[in-house]
């Protein structure tokens, strides 16, 4: 099977390098780009902050085009579980899997856990318009809230600067006149797997069921004991499984 991976904010593709060495292991082809501007310890381009989604899916169409490949499977995490859901309205998939994936607009995606993960990024003038970063405090109470305490400082070191016009469409699509977070959900027509940590703080589990009611053909797995960085926490491996399982009953 191809397999296309598809990272989340803030993210690169070998974030998801435990979830591509299990797939290859299983015999499956894998490719993993990474998002235009996301660089490990470099300063951040200024126009990585005006980087719409939309750009970011014109981006992955076009390299799922030059690898040949014609409706791949997609697993993303995150915001890029949103990729992977717009790219399967655009007739980019067979299959999707949807990792704690970012809502659709329609889907309120905020609470309190996850405004209070970044509580610092509304705070700076014209934060739509620039990159950002979280902070630890938040990294490390949204993000990493069920990774080891003592590996989380390394996990944080690994995060690079993203969009914030993507955060903003994504996170505060009901003050968006463009709405460039929405998905016509009739349109996702492939079988769709949503996994979700039951302790998410970013992305609380009322908004990643609400992600998997949207489309006919979906299954939701909720995973106690897990929260958003599903593909590195302890117990990663029983998620795999059920990735694996799934992508065998789905394959035809």
């Amino acid at each position: 099977m191809k397999i296309v991976l598809l990272h989340g904010m803030w993210s690169r593709s070998d974030t998801l390098e435990s979830v591509r060495e299990v797939l290859e292991k299983n015999g499956h082809e894998v490719f993993s780009p990474t998002l235009p501007f996301h660089i490990l310890n470099e300063s951040p381009s200024p126009k990585l902050g005006e980087y719409r989604l939309i750009h970011y899916v014109e981006f992955l169409k076009q390299e799922i085009r030059n690898k040949g490949w014609e409706k791949p499977t997609l697993v993303g995490h995150s915001m890029g579980g949103w990729l992977a859901q717009a790219l399967a309205a655009e007739g980019f998939a067979s299959r999707i899997v949807l990792f704690a994936p970012a809502a659709p607009a329609g889907i309120f995606p905020l609470g309190i856990s996850s405004l209070y993960t970044l509580l610092e990024v509304p705070l700076k003038w014209k934060f739509w318009a620039k990159p950002f970063r979280p902070t630890y405090r938040g990294a490390n109470f949204g993000l990493f809230n069920q990774l080891p305490k003592e590996v989380r400082k390394k996990y944080y070191s690994l995060l690079n600067y993203e969009s914030g016009r993507a955060l903003f469409e994504l996170a505060f699509w009901f003050f968006d006149p463009f709405k460039g977070s929405k998905i016509p959900a009739e349109k996702v027509n492939c079988p769709v797997l949503v996994l979700a940590g039951e302790k998410d703080r970013i992305i609380p589990i009322r908004v990643t069921k609400a992600v998997a009611r949207r489309y006919e053909n979906s299954e939701f797995v909720p995973l106690p004991n897990h929260a958003h960085w599903l593909t590195d926490e302890p117990g990663k491996e029983k998620i795999f499984e059920i990735m694996l399982e799934w992508l065998k009953r789905n394959s035809k």
